[in-house]
């Protein structure tokens, strides 16, 4: 038998939540593009490495545009 928990959150709490989710996301991202660079890391988005650097950077330059809109650079 499963029983189920109801949570509320305030939207402070779930703001800190999903910043600090994506904040984790980038890091990754940055680590994975400094790893392929390096030619130690693994394809990504993309098996060709300049594709996939340009689709990492890509990324984190989006991830830092949402960041930045939330004020949470």
């Amino acid at each position: 038998m499963s029983k189920k928990i109801t949570v509320e959150l305030d939207w402070d709490t779930i703001d800190g939540i999903t910043t600090s989710t994506m904040k984790s996301l980038l890091q990754s991202l940055e680590d994975d593009l400094e790893k392929r660079k390096a030619g130690t890391g693994i394809a990504i988005f993309h098996k060709d490495k300049k594709k996939d650097i340009a689709e990492i950077n890509r990324h984190i330059d989006a991830f830092w545009t949402v960041l930045k809109y939330y004020g949470k650079e």
